[in-house]
């Protein structure tokens, strides 16, 4: 998938929030602009509010995992470990999928 940043709308649709996997932001990651880099994360953090506020925990769940695996993995900007597992614990509290805990159990050991 190839994910782009939109400034009008800096809110994934639900769609694509939903489709977004960690390929996906790893390949976003490796084709883009530092700006862009960081901005990623700030969408992320945008549309987790939005789907959050919504009422929708399963995909503000998702959200929240994606934007822990952002920062702990691909961009790791300082204080990333703490921001890192704040996502992830957030993740597990909306929705307890197994592949959230997981990582929350990589993530504890630190980057």
């Amino acid at each position: 998938m190839k994910l782009k940043i939109d400034f009008g709308e800096p809110v994934l649709d639900k769609e694509l929030a939903e489709s977004l996997e960690l390929r996906d932001l790893d390949d976003f990651y490796a084709a883009s602009s530092e700006p862009d880099q960081l901005n990623l994360f700030f969408i992320l953090l945008a549309s987790l509010h939005h789907y959050e506020d919504a009422g929708d925990t399963v995909l503000a769940a998702h959200l929240s995992f994606l934007a822990a695996y952002y920062l702990f993995t691909p961009l790791t900007p300082p204080g990333s470990w703490p921001l890192s597992m704040h996502y992830i614990e957030k993740a597990v509290c909306l929705d307890p999928k197994p592949e959230y805990l997981e990582w929350r159990e990589l993530m504890a050991g630190g980057n």
